[in-house]
């Protein structure tokens, strides 16, 4: 594991291609809004104003609108968004911003600096960048030697016996496939 990686700076990795929409706006908008530029989530402000109060994401809009048979064009952002929002300093190491999102439950962390939202650490940016450099997902916060339990796989729950295993498990199913979610077996 490099180390050096992990102690950079989360706005150093964090994805900077942001949106910024209404609360008022709807969920189908938005989702076109997405598309159109290759965003996995929007922001979601208030009143006209462009300081974010909520976050919307591509699995906040299949749970919350799809799978409730919501109508895209009915809901609002205001209506799914997650708020308030968690947010760290951009200053924060890439390691911290990860344990933090692990211990959140959240996909997507949003990175300040001077209180403007600068950028969106996610798990895909993370490891994205990471690749070339040897790092492996499981380093980022597990212990050398695990002996007196099983590694569950953060995305479907699977166990794994070391981390080497839980490594090549994300990378062939969940990385792989182009999809964080995938093989849905538990042990």
């Amino acid at each position: 594991m490099e180390s050096d990686y992990l102690s950079r700076k989360a706005e150093e990795v964090a994805e900077t291609n942001l949106v910024v929409l209404d609360e008022s706006a709807t969920v189908g908008y938005a989702a076109k809004v997405m598309k159109n530029n290759a965003v996995s989530s929007v922001l979601v402000s208030r009143d006209g104003s462009k300081q974010p109060i909520g976050i919307v994401t591509e699995r906040d809009m299949l749970y919350r609108v799809l799978a409730d048979n919501v109508g895209p064009f009915k809901a609002t952002l205001g209506e799914v968004m997650s708020s308030p929002l968690v947010t760290v300093d951009g200053t924060t190491s890439v390691l911290d911003a990860v344990i933090l999102m692990r211990k959140k439950g959240i996909r997507r962390l949003p990175i300040t600096k001077e209180g403007a939202i600068v950028g969106i650490l996610t798990l895909r940016s993370v490891v994205g960048n990471a690749f070339g450099k040897n790092i492996e997902l499981a380093d980022l916060e597990l212990p050398e030697k695990i002996t007196e339990f099983k590694i569950l796989c953060p995305y479907c729950q699977s166990r794994f016996d070391n981390k080497e295993d839980l490594s090549k498990h994300i990378d062939r199913l969940h990385l792989g496939s182009g999809l964080l979610e995938g093989d849905l077996r538990q042990w």
